[in-house]
């Protein structure tokens, strides 16, 4: 079964090991470097907060909007 998953969050998540080494968790779901950001999230910060935008395998290229209520839903 395929799953759609959802990414809202426009930025990475900051985390700070135990070492003092800061380290950046991809958060908006189009890094090249996944789990860790590759920057990409820029390409994002245009997008509308009600609206789910769909990207092609590369993330660089917006195909479209897709027609997703997202009410209730928890962003993060």
């Amino acid at each position: 079964m395929a799953r759609l998953i959802v990414h809202t969050a426009k930025g990475p998540y900051i985390h700070r090991l135990p070492s003092g080494e800061v380290v950046a968790i991809c958060m908006c779901g189009l890094s090249d470097k996944y789990p860790f950001c590759s920057g990409k999230h820029k390409l994002v910060q245009d997008e509308d907060d009600d609206k789910v935008y769909m990207y092609d395998e590369s993330g660089y290229k917006r195909l479209g909007e897709a027609s997703i209520n997202l009410t209730g839903t928890r962003r993060v």
